[in-house]
């Protein structure tokens, strides 16, 4: 369910670990600190849990390792459909399932529901508006409607979204002034679309794309992202597509969201960790942020538990979320930006001689149907992609602004 029970006024008001925030990464980190003992409260200003624009997209390496109740999954998906600058459809395919579409207001709700019966304390419609920190406590004032509380915790996990100011409440930046991209996207009646779609070009999406994700035979989520203003490029994509017939109605008003494409510069500080989105981790390539979030809140948890045990909440103590999450996918947030940063950098006429050679059948032999292809884990396939001599030949070609950013790839590789 997504209403979770209500803590009583007679509850305690000193907790272990008090966490802002009921996405991934937040109900990861109180399932995991409530089932070892901890104390937890998770406060979001949301009646809701898991109420997050997404496409509702898992990579199977996410879903084996946080696992989802069979009932939750859409679709399963083998194949997409890449559409050019020009129009022209490339469809990729492997034979093993690459990506589950999933129910995400379930799944996020059903983390929260079993760090709840493991002991955590949801705080729903709970907005925090202030921060601070003393020798031997955290505190945060929350408010619900006329109501104000109060609560106490040992250390704090902020994992409040993109651009949280809780962040700059205990002196690291919030990130909001930091690169992001600026996604939109509605719930749509489609017509006979069995496949994801992504469609390319400055037309489309400037720098980056356009999607529509069919969740059901008659429904789907259409949306783009993009550096720019979104607004006349989405409803362009969203009229060509109802011209073309993929796209009956519109279902839903277009709903904007901010997605970060850098972490921040720091993560941790005395009794604080920051994970997920409000941390920064999101893939640069394509946005996705739940498995990152999912890990980040994994390790922060680890974390918080070897401190709590050694009541030692220094940021020195701290320092390990910070190595240990980097040692994780730190490599792949470094690699995904700088191939980001290349593709922005393509006009649409060379994006589409690459595309006519990148997802040729040849080359998809070669590259995507090979074991490096992951869905979560872009650096293996963008590294392998600008070592194959004819692909690197085409990027070259594009002109010498690209080299910078090929030697930074090229640097990235050896963390990746």
């Amino acid at each position: 369910c997504n209403r979770l029970p209500e803590p009583l006024i007679q509850v305690k008001r000193v907790y272990d670990a008090l966490i802002v925030g009921a996405g991934p990464a937040g109900n990861i980190a109180a399932l995991e600190l409530s089932k070892r003992g901890f104390s937890v409260a998770v406060l979001d200003y949301r009646e809701r849990i898991g109420d997050k624009l997404c496409t509702g997209v898992l990579g199977m390496e996410c879903a084996d390792r946080f696992p989802i109740r069979p009932e939750l999954i859409y679709r399963r998906a083998s194949t997409a459909a890449i559409y050019s600058p020009e129009g022209r459809m490339f469809r990729v395919e492997r034979p093993e399932t690459q990506a589950l579409i999933v129910d995400r207001v379930s799944y996020v709700s059903s983390i929260a529901t079993a760090a709840s019966h493991s002991g955590a304390e949801y705080w729903l419609g709970w907005r925090v508006s202030d921060v601070s920190r003393s020798s031997s406590d955290v505190s945060i004032t929350a408010h619900r409607g006329d109501a104000t509380d109060t609560l106490r915790g040992r250390m704090l996990l902020v994992a409040s979204g993109f651009g949280s100011p809780l962040t700059e409440s205990v002196c690291l930046t919030n990130g909001a002034g930091r690169e992001r991209l600026v996604g939109v996207q509605s719930e749509v009646e489609i017509g006979n679309v069995t496949e994801t779609q992504v469609f390319v070009g400055d037309r489309v999406a400037p720098g980056s794309f356009g999607w529509l994700v069919p969740t059901s035979e008659s429904r789907g989520l259409l949306g783009l992202m993009s550096r720019q203003s979104s607004s006349g490029h989405f409803e362009r994509l969203c009229d060509r597509l109802v011209r073309e017939g993929q796209v009956k109605s519109v279902l839903s008003p277009p709903r904007r969201w901010g997605i970060p494409i850098r972490p921040l510069p720091r993560t941790y500080a005395e009794r604080v960790l920051v994970l997920g989105d409000a941390a920064g981790f999101a893939k640069p390539t394509t946005g996705g942020g739940i498995y990152y979030a999912m890990l980040s809140g994994a390790i922060g948890a680890e974390t918080a538990a070897d401190t709590l045990e050694s009541d030692n909440f220094t940021a020195d103590a701290l320092r390990p979320y910070e190595d240990r999450w980097k040692d994780e996918f730190g490599g792949e947030l470094r690699v995904g930006y700088y191939a980001r940063m290349l593709f922005e950098s393509m006009s649409d006429a060379r994006l589409e001689r690459l595309m006519e050679v990148f997802l040729s059948e040849n080359m998809q032999r070669e590259l995507i149907r090979s074991p490096v292809f992951s869905f979560d884990r872009h650096s293996g396939i963008i590294l392998r992609t600008i070592g194959h001599r004819q692909m690197i030949g085409l990027i070259r070609s594009t002109g010498p602004s690209v080299l910078p950013l090929l030697a930074r790839l090229a640097r990235s590789s050896v963390s990746a």
